[in-house]
């Protein structure tokens, strides 16, 4: 008995953690798993190495020299040379050469969240995509239930009105016919019929049925016409339904793939189609794009890692200096007095390096300052380009607003005149082709206020995707 307890109680844990799997689960797998994002991530910390790189002095300079023929000196024979020698460059010139990579890896990291920020709009849009797709086979499989429930209304009239008739002969036709001829309403009701189209179908079924021509007129019997006019509607809702499911099967290919997933792995679609609303008030919206979308942030950063760099290569254009020992070995010589016969030396160095040179230093501030120029002018190009986007979103999703409204409005009132028309079909057998044009329409809304519903969201996430949220 506990063991069946215990396995209950991992069930549920199991599916609460496969079926509680929302949008906001799938993101944050899909940034831990992500190759391309990962990828950026390896690039900035790549980038984040080159700070202590670029910050480092020169590797200082170790000679040795041995002569191979002792050289002779005053305090004795020269054997060997030893010297050491460390170059400094002008003061600020690793700060700031410090300061253009930390920028950089800036860049980097903010190239990483507008990466990010693209992949999170990929993932968002194709869940989206999927619970449309969901909703609308909802949607078409409930009015295919519609027509089937139709349809036995349709064959339980054509059935009565098929029993309520009894053939009587070629003489009760004509006396019927002779009737209509003489009778004006009798002509006018005849020539209702053929209009309506219930009472000339050419049909086997009706040809068996006695040709009569009362069928589906004001007596209130059903029509063979009505039961396969609902058969096509339901084929088609079939062949749609079907449809949806197939076209599922490359959005969760690509939903998989997107968070480095098998193609086959279930995709969990807890949650419905809703309504988003835009977090930021409309007055702060454009700010935030502007102030927070990441590709402005990268190109901010770059912009101001040349300004360093400018500052850096004017530096590097000034004199390096360096400082050094050099130790020189000696032994006794032949002729050297006893006092100076032979003893090593020390020497303290100092070197200054002159870049006589000044075009090349010339030529790279100016490159750092063009590039400066060059990144501003892309920041401002983007900038507007966001301005743009912004105003085709904030208009996309108005009018998404707006159909939603006017969707759900619109499906109310045509369920309420469809059930009407079904009552009365139900009673009198009127006004068939006036359900199948109502339930045609109620199906279309239905399907523009999920697609409303869609292009809200999708509006949602452009919005988020713009401000780097």
């Amino acid at each position: 008995m506990r063991l069946k307890i215990f396995n209950i109680i991992v069930l549920l844990i199991v599916s609460n953690i496969t079926i509680g799997q929302s949008l906001e689960d799938y993101l944050v797998i899909a940034a831990e798993n992500n190759p391309g994002l990962r990828s950026k991530f390896m690039q900035y910390q790549a980038a984040l190495k080159k700070v202590s790189q670029v910050g480092a002095l020169p590797d200082p300079e170790v000679s040795f020299g041995l002569f191979i023929k002792p050289m002779e000196r005053y305090s004795g024979d020269q054997t060997a040379s030893i010297s050491l020698m460390q170059m400094f460059p002008w003061a600020g010139t690793l700060s700031a050469a410090k300061e253009e990579m930390s920028l950089m890896a800036k860049a980097e990291f903010e190239s990483f969240n507008e990466a990010k920020s693209m992949l999170f709009y990929e993932v968002k849009l194709t869940w989206f995509e999927l619970l449309r797709l969901n909703e609308e086979t909802k949607i078409l499989t409930s009015n295919a239930e519609l027509f089937k429930t139709l349809e036995n209304i349709a064959v339980s009239r054509f059935k009565s009105g098929a029993q309520s008739e009894t053939p009587s002969g070629n003489s009760s036709m004509s006396q019927r016919s002779q009737a209509g001829a003489t009778s004006g309403t009798g002509s006018n009701m005849s020539g209702m019929n053929m209009q309506t189209g219930r009472s000339s179908i050419g049909t086997d079924r009706v040809t068996e049925m006695g040709n009569m021509s009362s069928m589906g007129s004001m007596s209130g019997s059903g029509s063979m016409a009505d039961v396969l006019r609902i058969k096509l509607e339901i084929n088609e809702l079939t062949n749609k339904i079907e449809l949806l499911h197939e076209s599922k099967i490359p959005l969760i290919t690509r939903f998989n793939r997107l968070l480095n997933r098998s193609s086959e792995e279930t995709v969990s679609l807890s949650e419905g189609l809703s309504e988003s609303e835009i977090p930021i008030p409309y007055s702060d919206l454009l700010d935030s794009i502007i102030s927070g979308n990441p590709m402005l942030k990268m190109l901010s950063s770059e912009e101001e890692a040349y300004v360093a760099q400018a500052k850096m290569n004017r530096k590097m254009g000034l004199p390096m200096v360096g400082i050094g020992l050099q130790y020189d070995i000696f032994r006794p010589g032949m002729n050297n007095t006893a006092m100076m016969n032979g003893k090593n030396m020390l020497m303290p160095m100092a070197t200054v390096s002159v870049p006589l040179w000044r075009k090349k230093y010339r030529a790279a501030v100016q490159e750092s300052q063009l590039m400066q120029k060059s990144i501003s002018l892309q920041r401002q190009n983007i900038t507007n380009q966001l301005i743009i986007n912004y105003e085709d979103v904030i208009r996309d999703y108005r009018d998404a607003q707006r159909r939603v409204r006017l969707y759900k409005e619109q499906s109310v009132l045509a369920s309420q005149v469809l059930n009407l028309l079904t009552v009365k079909y139900s009673v009198s057998g009127a006004d068939f082709e006036e359900i199948i044009r109502v339930q045609q329409q109620l199906l279309d809304y239905e399907l523009q206020y999920i697609k409303a519903l869609f292009d809200g969201n999708s509006s949602v996430a452009k919005l988020e995707q713009l401000t780097g949220k």
